[in-house]
Protein backbone atom coordinates (compact mmCIF):
# COMPACT_ATOMS: atom_id res chain seq x y z
CA UNK A 1 0.00 0.00 0.00
CA UNK A 2 1.34 3.44 -0.94
CA UNK A 3 2.60 5.69 1.87
CA UNK A 4 0.30 8.72 2.30
CA UNK A 5 1.56 12.11 3.52
CA UNK A 6 -0.20 15.41 4.11
CA UNK A 7 0.21 18.04 1.39
CA UNK A 8 0.42 21.72 2.33
CA UNK A 9 0.35 25.09 0.64
CA UNK A 10 3.47 27.24 0.94
CA UNK A 11 1.98 28.95 4.01
CA UNK A 12 1.80 25.55 5.79
CA UNK A 13 -1.98 25.25 5.31
CA UNK A 14 -3.21 21.67 4.85
CA UNK A 15 -4.54 20.83 1.36
CA UNK A 16 -5.01 17.05 1.03
CA UNK A 17 -3.28 13.67 1.37
CA UNK A 18 -1.11 12.27 -1.41
CA UNK A 19 1.33 9.43 -1.97
CA UNK A 20 4.96 10.02 -1.08
CA UNK A 21 6.04 9.20 -4.65
CA UNK A 22 3.68 11.78 -6.15
CA UNK A 23 4.72 14.39 -3.58
CA UNK A 24 8.41 14.03 -4.48
CA UNK A 25 7.69 13.86 -8.22
CA UNK A 26 5.56 17.03 -8.23
CA UNK A 27 7.53 18.87 -5.55
CA UNK A 28 4.64 19.31 -3.10
CA UNK A 29 5.13 20.69 0.42
CA UNK A 30 4.92 18.09 3.19
CA UNK A 31 5.98 17.59 6.82
CA UNK A 32 9.03 15.93 8.33
CA UNK A 33 10.34 15.40 11.87
CA UNK A 34 14.03 16.19 12.56
CA UNK A 35 15.60 15.36 15.92
CA UNK A 36 19.17 16.32 16.86
CA UNK A 37 20.55 14.54 19.96
CA UNK A 38 22.88 16.91 21.81
CA UNK A 39 24.68 17.43 25.09
CA UNK A 40 26.42 20.63 26.22
CA UNK A 41 29.29 20.27 23.74
CA UNK A 42 28.53 17.54 21.18
CA UNK A 43 25.84 16.44 18.76
CA UNK A 44 25.18 13.01 17.28
CA UNK A 45 24.87 12.67 13.51
CA UNK A 46 23.98 9.57 11.53
CA UNK A 47 25.48 8.09 8.40
CA UNK A 48 22.67 6.85 6.20
CA UNK A 49 22.68 3.25 5.06
CA UNK A 50 24.36 2.48 1.73
CA UNK A 51 21.12 0.74 0.68
CA UNK A 52 18.91 3.82 1.14
CA UNK A 53 17.10 4.93 -2.03
CA UNK A 54 17.63 8.61 -1.22
CA UNK A 55 21.09 9.95 -0.31
CA UNK A 56 22.81 6.66 0.56
CA UNK A 57 25.98 6.79 2.69
CA UNK A 58 25.64 10.52 3.43
CA UNK A 59 25.71 12.10 6.90
CA UNK A 60 22.52 13.61 8.24
CA UNK A 61 20.33 14.58 11.19
CA UNK A 62 20.56 12.25 14.22
CA UNK A 63 17.11 10.86 13.35
CA UNK A 64 14.47 12.12 10.95
CA UNK A 65 11.60 11.03 8.78
CA UNK A 66 8.40 11.87 6.98
CA UNK A 67 5.20 12.34 8.95
CA UNK A 68 2.40 10.09 7.74
CA UNK A 69 -1.00 11.52 6.80
CA UNK A 70 -2.55 10.26 10.04
CA UNK A 71 0.23 11.58 12.30
CA UNK A 72 0.75 14.76 14.28
CA UNK A 73 4.21 16.35 14.52
CA UNK A 74 5.03 14.78 17.89
CA UNK A 75 4.33 11.31 16.47
CA UNK A 76 7.63 11.69 14.63
CA UNK A 77 9.37 10.62 17.83
CA UNK A 78 8.90 7.08 16.50
CA UNK A 79 11.68 7.84 14.00
CA UNK A 80 14.21 8.22 16.83
CA UNK A 81 13.13 4.95 18.40
CA UNK A 82 13.00 3.03 15.09
CA UNK A 83 16.28 4.29 13.62
CA UNK A 84 18.40 4.38 16.77
CA UNK A 85 16.76 1.80 19.03
CA UNK A 86 16.52 4.14 22.03
CA UNK A 87 13.60 5.41 24.09
CA UNK A 88 13.31 9.17 24.43
CA UNK A 89 11.09 11.13 26.77
CA UNK A 90 8.71 13.27 24.67
CA UNK A 91 8.56 15.83 27.47
CA UNK A 92 12.30 16.44 27.11
CA UNK A 93 12.09 17.21 23.38
CA UNK A 94 12.77 20.90 22.76
CA UNK A 95 10.75 22.11 19.79
CA UNK A 96 12.72 24.70 17.83
CA UNK A 97 10.06 25.40 15.21
CA UNK A 98 9.95 24.50 11.52
CA UNK A 99 12.35 25.31 8.73
CA UNK A 100 11.52 25.23 5.03
CA UNK A 101 13.97 22.94 3.26
CA UNK A 102 14.04 22.18 -0.47
CA UNK A 103 16.25 19.58 -2.13
CA UNK A 104 16.05 19.28 -5.92
CA UNK A 105 17.46 16.38 -7.92
CA UNK A 106 16.51 15.06 -11.38
CA UNK A 107 12.99 13.60 -11.04
CA UNK A 108 12.92 14.37 -7.29
CA UNK A 109 11.87 17.56 -5.51
CA UNK A 110 11.75 17.35 -1.71
CA UNK A 111 9.92 20.40 -0.30
CA UNK A 112 9.74 19.97 3.45
CA UNK A 113 8.37 21.78 6.43
CA UNK A 114 11.07 20.33 8.69
CA UNK A 115 9.89 20.36 12.30
CA UNK A 116 13.18 20.58 14.19
CA UNK A 117 13.70 19.33 17.74
CA UNK A 118 16.69 19.15 20.07
CA UNK A 119 16.94 16.40 22.67
CA UNK A 120 19.45 16.58 25.51
CA UNK A 121 21.30 13.30 25.16
CA UNK A 122 23.00 11.27 27.85
CA UNK A 123 23.31 8.30 25.50
CA UNK A 124 26.58 6.43 24.90
CA UNK A 125 27.41 4.79 21.55
CA UNK A 126 26.81 1.30 22.94
CA UNK A 127 23.20 2.18 23.82
CA UNK A 128 22.18 2.61 20.18
CA UNK A 129 20.69 -0.32 18.26
CA UNK A 130 20.73 0.92 14.69
CA UNK A 131 18.07 0.02 12.11
CA UNK A 132 20.58 -1.23 9.54
CA UNK A 133 18.42 -0.61 6.46
CA UNK A 134 18.19 3.05 7.52
CA UNK A 135 21.35 3.90 9.47
CA UNK A 136 24.86 2.63 8.81
CA UNK A 137 26.51 4.29 11.82
CA UNK A 138 26.19 6.99 14.46
CA UNK A 139 28.89 9.60 15.14
CA UNK A 140 29.59 12.41 17.57
CA UNK A 141 30.88 15.82 16.57
CA UNK A 142 31.53 19.01 18.49
CA UNK A 143 28.60 21.45 18.21
CA UNK A 144 31.06 24.27 17.62
CA UNK A 145 32.74 22.42 14.75
CA UNK A 146 29.43 21.42 13.16
CA UNK A 147 28.22 25.03 13.33
CA UNK A 148 31.46 26.17 11.68
CA UNK A 149 30.97 23.61 8.91
CA UNK A 150 27.33 24.63 8.38
CA UNK A 151 28.27 28.33 8.08
CA UNK A 152 31.26 27.70 5.82
CA UNK A 153 33.87 28.87 8.35
CA UNK A 154 35.69 25.54 7.97
CA UNK A 155 35.75 22.99 5.17
CA UNK A 156 36.46 19.84 7.21
CA UNK A 157 35.54 18.58 10.67
CA UNK A 158 36.30 15.40 12.57
CA UNK A 159 33.57 13.12 13.86
CA UNK A 160 34.05 10.09 16.08
CA UNK A 161 32.58 6.70 16.79
CA UNK A 162 35.08 3.88 17.21
CA UNK A 163 37.41 5.85 14.95
CA UNK A 164 37.89 9.46 13.89
CA UNK A 165 36.67 10.44 10.43
CA UNK A 166 37.13 13.73 8.60
CA UNK A 167 34.01 14.92 6.77
CA UNK A 168 33.01 17.92 4.66
CA UNK A 169 29.65 19.52 3.89
CA UNK A 170 29.62 17.52 0.63
CA UNK A 171 29.42 14.37 2.80
CA UNK A 172 26.02 15.54 4.14
CA UNK A 173 22.57 15.23 2.62
CA UNK A 174 22.32 18.43 0.51
CA UNK A 175 19.95 20.45 2.66
CA UNK A 176 19.56 24.12 1.79
CA UNK A 177 22.08 26.58 3.24
CA UNK A 178 19.24 28.25 5.16
CA UNK A 179 18.43 24.91 6.83
CA UNK A 180 22.03 24.37 7.94
CA UNK A 181 22.22 27.94 9.24
CA UNK A 182 18.97 27.58 11.19
CA UNK A 183 20.15 24.34 12.79
CA UNK A 184 23.46 26.00 13.66
CA UNK A 185 21.54 28.71 15.50
CA UNK A 186 19.36 26.15 17.29
CA UNK A 187 22.47 24.25 18.41
CA UNK A 188 23.75 27.41 20.11
CA UNK A 189 21.00 26.88 22.67
CA UNK A 190 22.42 23.47 23.59
CA UNK A 191 25.98 24.81 23.67
CA UNK A 192 25.01 27.62 26.00
CA UNK A 193 23.27 25.19 28.35
CA UNK A 194 19.91 26.73 27.58
CA UNK A 195 18.03 23.44 27.20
Amino acid sequence: MAELLKVFEENYKYVCDETRGTIHKKGLWHETFHCWLVDDTNVFIQKRSATKKDFPSLYDITAAGHLQADEEVMDGIREVEEELGIKVDPFKLKRMGFVRDVIKLPGFIDKEFANVFLYHSTFAFEEFTLQQEEVESIHSVSIENLQALFTGEVETITCTDDNSTDITLADFVPHETAYFQAVGEFLSLAKSGGM
